[in-house]
């Protein structure tokens, strides 16, 4: 048995970097980790009653598996012993510490090994009968799924890059945004937040500042090719998964239809945290196409595996084959009829807005994303080209005359920064410049004229376009001219917090302070504070006490009181009250 002083002591002989491994490990509240409060943590016994509360006993053993739950019940030491032993649940010599024996003894999932079948520890919940389904038609359905969740994440991507996702103030996002994310990326507004989830947890996605932005691996993911986007999606997830979780879809195989029956076996005191776990599981594997109804299709097998060449090839063999050319149509829309490399999607998008996403989907010209087209610095030429090189049909009579028409009027006016980087020169045909010149609005810019074609200003270029563009002239800002820009509007601050691994480093460096506050006093505060404890849980102890001739002698007593520097109890030996001065006290064992 394994006490209060026991756990102490042993916490107290731990390195430092040990001690907040573990610490980080327990998972404290706040409040226990924080720096005042009634439940701080201020000496080594604070920290061991703290690991020893039954919230905190619980919250470890929901993470232990079923064979070192077996063992901490039992007693028995070894490998599988070793989980609890890492959580402080138990020594290295295999002692179980008694607030967690209760525990684990009293839990009702954890059922008498004589009930099993197969051996200790072996026995698992049969699975299903698994379901004899033409493997090449599961293939194609969960390469559907997987085209069909890859084409919305790209499309929640690509609005998180426009600033256009901010979460409320309590966390998440609202109804309104959810629907309107849904339209744009033609998904149920009931899986919009679960898949904005899953872009965070894969580290597509950032959120410190309430507004989301993208990592540099989502702007990348963007323009990789689908069979790439597969495995490196599932790679991610995967990878990012607990790893109770991974050990449960070990058990599972290709059978994941059961994958809560399986964690409750595997994982008996888990199912507070992990049955919510493996539902999402199961939901997400199924929308990433690894499993067709719960179970898992051989493409999805090896997406699953390290072999990375073999599930770009398998990924590649399952989706649909991209296509190489677009119909430009005389409506102003643009047809693809297939996928689309992503690659070419994003250059699509620099002169069209996507209309309906999908694998036959629909862009849309029109004047506002051709003058966004111009003023991001492509020529009219450049314009004309793209169409000409996408286009299977050549470019309609409507289109090139709605290029023609909008390069004349957006773009005529080029502002860019000023010889050596000062002020900014605006140059156009010398009609527009006489209008700009002579403009009253525009006079506090003090423009100098050294050629027609040309206006220089001591104003930086993007103070000069915003002016110009504000009175409706045709310009256009050089990218080299551009200042550096933040996504979206600034939003909520989060208040900034101490990490998990911050919070123990600073537990442990008052510990330590604290226990050598002087040259003596350290040992007898930790003498006083081990018999404080045994005298209010009745504990019987062994006190060894310094006589005056220099000998020691050891008392096996019930201390009743520590008070005026002197211990009281019972001596359970000789059956008297002994009085002994504390400041003579040696050592305090437990025979509990």
């Amino acid at each position: 048995m394994t006490t209060t002083a026991d756990l102490a002591a042993r916490l107290r002989t731990m390195p430092d970097h040990d001690l907040e491994r573990l610490i980080v490990a327990r998972g404290l509240p706040t409040a226990v980790l924080g720096e005042t409060g009634p439940q701080s943590i201020t000496d080594f016994f604070d920290l061991a009653e703290a690991f020893r509360a039954d919230a905190a006993v619980d919250a470890a053993v929901e993470r232990l598996p079923r064979r070192t739950l077996l063992a901490l019940r039992d007693g028995t030491t070894g490998p599988d012993l070793d989980p609890a032993v890492a959580l402080g649940l138990a020594d290295e010599d295999g002692r179980v510490d008694d607030a967690v024996a209760l525990r684990v003894a009293a839990h009702p999932d954890l059922v008498d090994q004589s009930e099993q079948t197969g051996g200790p520890g072996e026995a698992r919940p049969a699975a299903a009968v698994p379901d004899t389904a033409d493997p090449a038609t599961q293939r194609t359905t969960g390469a559907e799924h997987a085209f069909a969740t890859m084409t919305v994440l790209a499309e929640l991507l690509r609005a998180v890059d426009d600033g256009a996702v901010r979460e409320l103030v309590k966390g998440g996002i609202g109804s309104p945004l959810a629907r309107a994310l849904a339209e744009r990326s033609s998904a149920d507004a009931e899986v919009v937040p679960g898949r904005l989830g899953l872009l965070e947890r894969i580290h597509f996605t950032t959120t410190d500042d309430g507004t989301w932005a993208l990592t540099d691996a989502g702007r990348a993911w963007l323009t990789t090719p689908w069979p790439s986007r597969w495995t490196d999606l599932v790679t991610r997830w995967h990878d990012g998964l607990d790893p109770a979780v991974r050990e449960v879809l070990d058990v599972a195989g290709d059978d994941w239809r059961d994958l809560v029956v399986l964690g409750r076996w595997a994982y008996p005191a888990g199912a507070r945290w992990l049955d919510a776990t493996l539902l999402d599981v199961a939901g997400t594997a199924d929308a990433l196409g690894l499993t067709v109804e719960g179970l898992v299709t051989e493409t999805g097998r090896t997406l699953l595996g390290d072999d990375e060449p073999a599930a770009v090839r398998a990924a590649e063999a399952d989706l649909p084959q991209t296509v190489e050319g677009v119909y430009l149509q005389h409506d102003l829309t643009i047809i693809a009829p297939g996928p689309l490399a992503p690659a070419a999607d994003a250059e699509l998008r620099t002169v069209a807005d996507l209309e309906a996403p999908g694998l036959a989907a629909r862009y849309r010209v029109s004047e506002e994303t051709l003058r966004r087209a111009l003023r991001a610095g492509n020529s009219q030429q450049d314009v004309m080209d793209l169409f000409q090189r996408i286009g299977v049909t050549g470019v309609p009579q409507p289109l090139a005359y709605l290029v023609d028409q909008v390069a004349a009027r957006d773009g005529s006016i080029v502002v860019d920064r000023g010889e050596g980087g000062i002020g900014a020169v605006v140059r156009g045909t010398a009609d527009q410049l006489d209008l700009i010149g002579v403009d009253a609005e525009l006079r506090q810019l003090a423009w100098e004229r050294p050629e027609l074609t040309t206006l220089v200003t001591r104003y930086p270029a993007h103070v000069v376009h915003a002016a110009l563009e504000d009175q409706r002239y045709p310009a256009v800002l050089q990218p080299g001219a551009r200042p550096e820009t933040h996504h979206g509007p600034p939003g909520r601050r989060r208040a900034p917090g101490r990490s998990p691994e911050a919070a123990a480093h600073a537990v442990v460096e008052r510990l330590r302070v604290t226990t050598e506050r002087g040259a003596a006093e350290p040992e007898q505060e930790w003498l006083g504070r081990q018999i404080d404890l045994a005298v209010r849980g009745r504990t019987p102890i062994r006190v060894t006490v310094r006589m005056p001739d220099g000998s020691e002698r050891p008392f096996s007593i019930i201390p009743t009181s520590v008070a005026a520097g002197r211990i009281r109890g019972k001596d359970t030996t000789a059956d008297v009250e002994r009085t002994l001065p504390l400041s003579l006290v040696v050592s305090v064992d437990s025979e509990a």
